[in-house]
């Protein structure tokens, strides 16, 4: 039968949401009282539970978990607890409350008229004008204005682009100087004797930071990446979106997204794989709607739904996305740095993660992107990430230290690092009792995310009793244990099926650059990553440039004000010069000064060159222009 919020429990036990826009239209049949109370009179079967049956985003993970358990190979673990029989003394009591449900005249009938799992659409009979719909609204629903986005899309054809990534044998390395000593006076005699750690003489050490890595994660899925700092969950991260800056990926690697080639990923469709950094970097003096509608603005489809014009989609996404991340009380205030004030260290966090929400990549990777947040706010944030999962169907990878319960609960696989090492990889369901078989205790009121993560730390894990000596101690012994596994051989069989239906250079690439071209608007290149025109990339910088400017009106200002008073100063030294040949060098003079003191002023426009460079990095990574054009901006900003 349906329940309430548009939840259905399906035939093998699990709950999950009904298709939209289906209602009760059949009477044919009417529940008998054996029907009803056949099911309460099965003695000793196990009843499920759902994981996730309080909050919306678990929409279709009991569904992966149950793909799980119908494998005769895949091991059976207990996923609820199981009720005592009913008793003889109660069944008649049972029978009576049964036959009273079952009888047509009663108002509980007449509603439920069919044995068919259906329900109403969400946002049925709701308009466009609704304010569940109208982010400025306290009314405002994430989830119907997702279903009547999706649906919109629907109607008009546009399709939404879907990835999902396969890694095997993943190994990458690193080279850097094994020692770096702390430079003095008596360093200067020895640069002649140490003359190859400045010129890159002769091969640096390398050292092995991820080790033959495995892993599936489909369109629609979400991956919780654990391990304590240095096991390499951010590596793991840039791995999978191919920021292999300073890092080695080895020739044997094998990384695709969906039949598609990292490297030609990168090459064409860079802004479809993204990644969050841990740190976050702004233009300090924008405010948060300025920042946000920029990214909102370089990633404007060309088609869009209703006819929109660039500017009211821009505005309208914005808002949406401020009102999931609770910023919209942000709007006129600067993002702010160390050294300049603006929101909290907290909200700045959500602007970097409401940044990269706005690319819209149906591939996402995030590193520890819930620090600085409270736990209400990473709860919101990962739920986001689910109804963006189950309802546009992307991918993403999250990396996170001391995950609640809750959060935990969100996600449908998990990976568990260890000193480089894959130790587990798997659905999140079946992680803890793996390790609690293999012989290790998990305290009665520690969450899964943290005793998986103790398992790598000798001085917290405990084994249970009598497995002292059977459980592995080091990375190696439990990598060679995951690797005997069934979960392993499970995790091989899925990745088999799975390269099957997506093979190398198939059709999913043609599928990506029709919809890459249909989205990229007028006068850009075919092959061009970027959904924007170079013009259109140098107008919006322009305007971000002179908002700059406006904001920080301190420094404007001053160089100002101090290029008046210089030339006053200089202008009264030279104050009365004769218009004769007596004057040609005071007037020279003049000159000199005039352009050496507006060089020198220039030069301290070098420090905000290399701070605005990281950004600029990042925002290329997502596909928001091409740094040329930021480049070609600040000139013209500088011209009046």
């Amino acid at each position: 039968m349906a329940e309430k919020d548009g939840i259905v429990r399906t035939a093998s036990g699990g709950q999950t949401y009904a298709p939209d826009g289906l209602v009760s239209s059949s009477s044919e049949t009417t529940p008998t009282t054996e029907t009803l109370i056949a099911p309460l009179l099965r003695r000793s079967t196990p009843m499920r539970t759902a994981s996730h049956s309080s909050t919306d985003v678990s929409i279709g993970h009991e569904a992966k978990t149950e793909e799980y358990e119908k494998d005769d190979e895949f091991p059976k673990y207990p996923t609820g607890p199981t009720y005592e029989p009913i008793r003889i003394g109660d069944r008649q009591t049972l029978e009576r409350l049964a036959s009273q449900l079952s009888q047509p005249e009663t108002h509980l009938s007449r509603q439920r008229t069919t044995s068919t799992l259906e329900r109403r659409d969400t946002i049925a009979g709701l308009e466009l004008g609704d304010p569940v719909f109208d982010p400025n609204s306290p009314r405002f629903d994430l989830y119907k204005w997702l279903r009547m986005f999706v649906r919109l899309l629907d109607e008009e054809g546009l399709k939404q682009k879907r990835a999902g990534i396969v890694f095997r044998n993943l190994n990458v390395s690193g080279s850097g100087s094994a020692l770096n000593l702390q430079k003095d006076v008596a360093s200067l005699f020895m640069i002649p004797f140490r003359i190859g750690e400045y010129f890159n003489f002769g091969k640096k050490p390398e050292k092995q930071i991820l080790r033959d890595f495995d892993g599936l994660m489909k369109s629609g899925e979400m991956l919780i990446v654990l391990g304590r700092p240095g096991s390499g969950c951010s590596t793991l991260l840039k791995s999978m979106r191919g920021e292999l800056h300073g890092l080695d990926l080895d020739k044997n690697s094998t990384i695709h997204y969906n039949g598609i080639t990292q490297s030609q990923m990168l090459k064409e469709f860079k802004g479809e794989v993204v990644y969050n950094q841990e740190v976050d970097k702004h233009f300090p003096h924008l405010t948060v709607g300025q920042t946000l509608e920029f990214a909102a603005s370089v990633r404007t489809p060309s088609h869009r739904v209703k006819g929109a014009s660039r500017k009211e989609w821009a505005k309208h996404i914005t808002q949406v996305i401020m009102a999931v991340f609770g910023l919209s009380h942000t709007y006129n205030t600067k993002v702010g740095n160390d050294y300049v004030r603006g929101v909290s260290g907290g909200e700045r966090k959500r602007v970097s993660i409401a940044e990269m929400a706005l690319s819209a990549a149906p591939l996402a990777a995030w590193d520890n992107s819930t620090r600085g947040l409270d736990s209400a706010t990473a709860l919101e944030f990962v739920k986001s990430l689910r109804l963006s999962a189950n309802l546009g169907g992307s991918a993403h990878a999250v990396a996170i230290y001391q995950a609640s319960q809750a959060i935990y609960n969100v996600f449908d696989k998990a990976i568990v690092l260890y000193e480089g090492r894959e130790i587990f990889f798997g659905p999140v369901g079946i992680a803890k009792s793996y390790f609690e078989e293999m012989g290790w205790y998990c305290p009665g009121r520690q969450t899964t995310g943290d005793f998986l993560t103790s398992i790598t730390n000798p001085q917290e894990r405990q084994a249970r009793e009598g497995f002292a000596k059977k459980v592995p101690r080091t990375p190696a012994e439990f990598e060679r244990y995951w690797r005997e596994s069934k979960e392993y051989r499970t995790l091989q069989r899925e990745t088999q099926e799975h390269e099957e239906e997506f093979p190398i250079d198939g059709s999913i690439v043609e599928d990506f650059r029709a919809n890459k071209r249909d989205q990229q608007a007028n006068h850009t290149r075919a092959k061009s990553s970027y959904l924007i025109s170079v013009p259109m990339q140098i107008k919006l910088n322009t305007k971000r440039a002179y908002q700059r400017i406006w904001n920080d009106k301190a420094s404007t200002l001053t160089t100002v004000i101090g290029q008046i008073v210089m030339a006053l100063i200089v202008g009264s030294v030279f104050y009365g010069t004769a218009d004769a040949t007596q004057g040609f060098f005071a007037k020279g003079a003049v000159l000199f000064f005039a352009i050496l003191l507006n060089a020198l002023i220039a030069i301290s426009e070098i420090t905000s060159l290399y701070a605005q460079r990281p950004i600029v990095e990042k925002h290329a990574s997502y596909a928001f222009y091409h740094p040329a054009t930021e480049a070609i901006a600040g000139i013209v900003s500088d011209i009046p």
